[in-house]
């Protein structure tokens, strides 16, 4: 009987193995299914990333296709999670694996991740997809299209906005469990944009929760908007040249008209402060007024001085400040397309805004006069009128998307800053660093600010490039070496340095380009730094308005919101070229934990400024191993990582090293 048996239940076990491994097929087929298309569909979505990056009219990102992509990546997620959620929950256990064991580790915090961000992005879709389908330029949705009916679509979409929100929160979380350094590279690199990228979702979202309330759907917002000159350059991003006000109520424009900053401050009958002593000291510059407002680089800082100043003088006040740049408004045009003004016979584009306004700034064939003085900033609002008439009476001939992605262009590049006097507002821009202030670093810092004190326009000749080398030493302290070179590309015969030169018969905006650099360049590093040594640059006294020779060294100001300032005025002449140096020691930069040391650096970019060039070389401790360096530097040798940095927008470098104990 036993011996019948046996065959019987071998048969039996062949069939269960068999089965096992067809169920198992089958769901390793439909886990390579689900892999496939979650692989296709986010490929998809990076290709569109990549195009809208491009800006190309031919390559334009379908809002409505995105969502749908979306849609397509969640249900892959879903499909994951139902198809691989035990297999991934026990992934962990198996984080002593080389190479593989810190993905494993991840997964299920990546898993998460997932999820948090398809929720959020689906909900998001859902919410705003009424603007996004009409957002598209030329559809017959798009012409109805006006921002109070985007407020009422905002306030319709609360609820899915704010549980996207909840879902965005659950990714950062999820995100904050997974360390970078325990992956493998091809993951870390594949999933590295998430860094920046859930953050600013984050903000996004957090924006669109209380973007009715700053639109005025509750009572009436004022904001004020400076329009500051980047040919002039100041702290947080230029000369204050004129100023808009904007009022917005139930979620529609409300007014918007812009002036000469000029006008704004009421001197003759009120009393006004002191200004910074630069200003007073190479400027004559007597009182703090409103063109003045932003010496500070920390623009929440300067914001409210603004804010200060204009209400102080135009008895007006304002709920938040915006300040913007003249490539804000060359990102603006290229959704706009071409812009007609009254009484001019070209077409204002995204190519020629700049030559236009220096154009129309000139003084007619009468020269200068008290009539051009007063209106020749005058541009301004017919520009920005111009723009909001397309927007009321003309918005499908906008391309929105466009117009959203040189807004974000602008945020990311420091050309487009944002203060409001609102705690939700304040935390979402610093959540992905586009309010202006100064950003918190856990150790080495530098950011270069220049200020143009030379009554002129002369910043489009001047490009600077900045040097700086770092000295490691064992204790985690360190020397450091700045340098930066400005070089004047002046080319135009018998210009000579005059600091303030009277507004004659042959004034032309080009005529103010073509002057000398008069900068006053501030340093900021770490709290605890000690200047050792530097470069001076005197200053003839007939270079100056008030006379008398400058003797051009580096003084240390008092701290900054817990950051050293190293300060210095000069001239850099027409056509030549200064650079200047600091030496200087750092307190502890480098910082050891588990037998580990870490370097971190941020550099921070002024506003206002284009891409400068930065050559960082950093020289380790004798003896050390590297384990890890962000971003990959061009040369390592004999202890010395050398790097070439582009400061379109802040920087940051990591450096992980163990000691030869």
């Amino acid at each position: 009987m036993m011996n019948h048996q046996k065959p019987k239940l071998k048969r039996v076990i062949w069939v269960l193995v068999l089965l096992t491994g067809v169920v198992f097929l089958a769901w390793g087929g439909r886990l390579a299914w689900t892999g496939l298309s979650l692989r296709k569909h986010v490929a998809r979505l990076q290709a569109m990333a990549d195009a809208a990056d491009k800006l190309h009219p031919a390559e334009a990102v379908d809002p409505v296709e995105a969502c749908g992509l979306v849609r397509d990546l969640q249900g892959d997620v879903i499909a994951l999670h139902r198809q691989a959620g035990l297999l991934i929950r026990w992934a962990p256990n198996l984080g002593w694996l080389p190479v593989v064991g810190g993905n494993l580790e991840a997964a299920p915090h990546l898993l998460a991740v997932a999820d948090g961000l398809t929720e959020a992005g689906v909900l998001a879709c859902a919410a705003v997809e009424p603007v996004l389908s009409a957002s598209r330029a030329g559809s017959e949705v798009s012409a109805g299209l006006s921002l109070a009916s985007i407020s009422a679509l905002l306030v319709d979409a609360q609820p899915d906005l704010k549980q996207a929100l909840v879902a965005t929160e659950e990714a950062l979380r999820a995100w904050a469990q997974v360390d970078p350094e325990r992956l493998s590279p091809w993951l870390a690199e594949k999933i590295a944009p998430l860094d920046r990228g859930v953050p600013l979702l984050w903000a996004g979202l957090k924006a669109t929760t209380v973007a009715p309330d700053l639109m005025g759907m509750d009572e009436p917002r004022t904001y004020l908007i400076l329009a500051q000159n980047e040919d002039e350059l100041r702290p947080t991003g230029g000369f204050i040249s004129g100023v808009g006000v904007l009022t917005l109520d139930g979620g529609q424009i409300d007014g918007l008209s812009f002036s000469d900053a000029y006008t704004v401050d009421d001197y003759l009958n009120k009393p006004y402060p002191e200004p910074p002593e630069p200003l007073l000291n190479y400027m004559g510059s007597e009182l703090w007024l409103f063109r003045d407002a932003n010496w500070s680089p920390d623009f929440p800082t300067s914001a409210r001085q603004a804010a200060r100043l204009y209400e102080y003088g135009q008895d007006v006040s304002v709920d938040g400040v915006i300040a913007l740049d003249q490539h804000v408004l060359e990102l603006l045009l290229t959704g706009f397309g071409e812009v007609r003004l009254p009484g001019t016979a070209q077409a204002v584009t995204a190519d020629n805004v700049r030559q236009f306004m220096r154009e129309v700034w000139n003084p007619s064939e009468t020269g200068v006069t008290a009539e051009w003085v007063f209106s020749r900033k005058e541009f301004m609002g017919q520009l920005a009128l111009a723009l909001l008439e397309r927007v009321e009476n003309d918005p499908g001939s906008v391309d929105w998307a466009k117009v959203a992605l040189g807004l974000y262009r602008a945020l990311e590049g420091r050309h487009l800053l944002i203060f409001v006097d609102d705690a939700d507002v304040v935390t979402a821009l610093a959540q992905v660093g586009w309010d202006g202030s100064w950003r918190e670093g856990d150790g080495d810092y530098l950011m270069v600010v220049d200020a143009n004190l030379g009554f002129n326009k002369v910043n489009p000749l001047i490009s600077e490039d900045v040097s700086y080398r770092v000295s490691l030493r064992a204790d985690g302290t360190a020397a450091a070496e700045l340098m930066v070179t400005y070089v004047h590309q002046g080319s135009k015969p018998g210009v000579t340095c005059q600091h303030l030169d009277a507004y004659g018969a042959d004034l032309t905006y080009e005529a103010l380009v073509h002057r000398c650099y008069y900068d006053y360049v501030r340093v900021y590093v770490p709290a605890g730094s000690v200047l050792r040594g530097s470069t001076p640059h005197p200053t003839p006294g007939r270079y100056l308005i008030r006379g008398e020779t400058d003797d051009g060294q580096v003084v240390t100001l008092p701290d900054e919101a817990g950051k050293a300032v190293f300060a210095q005025f000069f001239v850099v002449e027409y056509g030549q070229t200064l650079t200047t140096r600091f030496d200087y020691d750092l307190p502890r930069v480098a910082l050891s934990s588990d037998g580990q040391w870490r370097y971190a650096l941020l550099i921070q970019k002024q506003p206002g400024t284009d891409s400068t060039p930065v050559s960082l070389m950093l020289s380790l401790p004798p003896g050390v191993q590297v384990l890890e360096v962000t971003p990959p530097p061009y040369s390592v040798e004999a202890g010395a990582l050398a790097f070439d940095l582009d400061l379109a927008s802040d920087v940051s470098v990591e450096v992980i090293y163990t000691t030869g104990d």
